[in-house]
């Protein structure tokens, strides 16, 4: 049986929860709610639940007030949480799992599936570490992101990333350190998460830091020179972005 506890400060909105999750299955029981950090670590402390749906604003504070203030972590994780830019961009960072409200019930358990299908206890302490730090700096731009692989899970700072190659549904990450990790979610989705940090698509399956730009080849049929002296091809379609974003950078 699967203990899930609801820490949300809106009582329509563990009443919703709790009528989903009745909808998910015989195997899962809702072992408790609260409505802030002081019940909630209550809550945990008492039912030692298997997974805790955490919101992000609380009544008395946050949510991650509530993790800083746990001693140990022994439960899975989904944050559900109102749209917020910049905790959500910390949480999409740190790989961790949240559902964006209003619920919805097959996002839901494929969100549930997911925690119990890949995610082991120690790859979250390593992602919260890093949603942490980002935590400290909204406003000021993430620092940290993890990238899950078929094997491992990575903590990497953003600024030392190089380049990103699509291969297939995975992304290949070139580090300033010459290492290489394959991480398992496809170009688009770093694409996305990256836009705001400097990282420019050139390519169908090209994207990369302008940190580590050296030039632009003109003559070489469009290709771009890094740092690392890797040539990486420009295509038409993406030729006059980069140009702009380079000339203003």
């Amino acid at each position: 049986m699967l203990k899930v506890a609801i820490i949300d400060d809106e009582l329509s909105a563990r009443e919703v929860l709790i009528s989903l999750l009745k909808n998910q299955g015989d195997n899962i029981t809702v072992v408790g709610e609260a409505d802030g950090v002081d019940s909630g670590i209550a809550l945990i402390e008492k039912t030692q639940p298997d997974l805790v749906l955490l919101d992000i604003n609380l009544k008395d504070g946050s949510g991650f007030d509530l993790l800083k203030s746990l001693d140990q972590i022994k439960f899975k994780l989904i944050f559900i949480t109102a749209y917020d830019r910049f905790a959500l961009n910390a949480i999409k960072f740190s790989a961790l799992d949240y559902i964006l409200k209003p619920v919805n019930p097959v996002e839901l358990k494929a969100a549930i599936d997911l925690a119990f299908s890949t995610i082991e206890m120690e790859n979250l302490n390593i992602k919260l570490n890093a949603f942490f730090n980002n935590f400290k700096h909204l406003g000021q731009g993430v620092r940290k992101i993890v990238l899950n692989t078929a094997n491992s899970v990575y903590l990497l700072s953003v600024q030392d990333i190089v380049r990103c190659l699509s291969n297939d549904q995975e992304t290949l990450f070139y580090l300033a350190n010459n290492k290489q990790i394959l991480a398992s979610k496809p170009l688009k989705e770093y694409a996305e998460l990256l836009a705001d940090y400097n990282f420019v698509k050139i390519h169908h399956s090209h994207l990369i830091n302008l940190e580590f730009v050296e030039r632009f080849d003109k003559k070489s049929q469009s290709m771009l020179i890094l740092k690392d002296k890797s040539i990486v091809p420009v295509s038409e379609r993406y030729k006059d972005a980069l140009l702009k974003r380079m000339n203003s950078y």
